[in-house]
């Protein structure tokens, strides 16, 4: 609750519901207390999810394209990301299923209370020396997963709001967000 912003480095990895990895990227990762987030990809492709207030941004360099969600704030996937740094209710929103103790972490295993919801499960892997997100895993319905790991997270660097500020650059092509992106 204390936290104002922070930057970490990521790697996302997702898997096919049979387990087979399906494609690895990773990137920097920027948040700023009111829910605004920055995810910059670098590897494989450069792309950038910009979310501020009720707004998603999503531009996929190499395609030439900007996305956009003037409604995100109600999206599933918002909801998980707010919750993780302290600004939404786990409670209201999840079933807390279990809280496994292992060595190094907590790993806490949550479901959505809504039954529409595009999530089936959520893992969170909390560092117990530093209560610190390092690692989340998103099941989806037909059981894909899609793996974050965090590292060298630095905390309360003054992150400026106009990280958070997106500008659709010039000759790009303008489209809404397609409804199933996020599935």
């Amino acid at each position: 609750d204390k936290i104002k912003d922070f930057k970490t480095e990521f790697v996302q990895t997702y898997y096919a519901s049979n387990g087979t990895m399906l494609m690895e990227s990773s990137g920097i990762l920027y948040y700023k207390k009111a829910g605004m987030f920055r995810w910059e990809y670098k590897i494989p492709k450069q792309k950038e999810f910009v979310i501020n207030g009720n707004n998603l941004w999503v531009f996929l360099k190499e395609d030439g394209i900007v996305y956009i969600d003037d409604n995100f704030k109600s999206s599933q996937m918002k909801l998980v990301l707010l919750f993780l740094y302290g600004e939404g209710s786990i409670e209201r929103e999840f079933n807390i299923d279990k809280i496994d103790e292992e060595t190094e972490y907590f790993r806490i295993l949550l479901t959505p209370k809504e039954e529409a919801a595009q999530i089936s499960r959520l893992t969170i892997h909390v560092k117990k020396k530093s209560y610190n997100v390092e690692k989340i895993e998103i099941t989806d319905k037909i059981g894909n997963r899609n793996v974050f790991h965090f590292k060298n997270l630095l905390f309360d660097s003054g992150i400026k709001e106009n990280t958070f500020i997106f500008k659709i650059p010039e000759g790009v092509e303008v489209s809404p967000l397609p409804k199933d992106m996020f599935r």
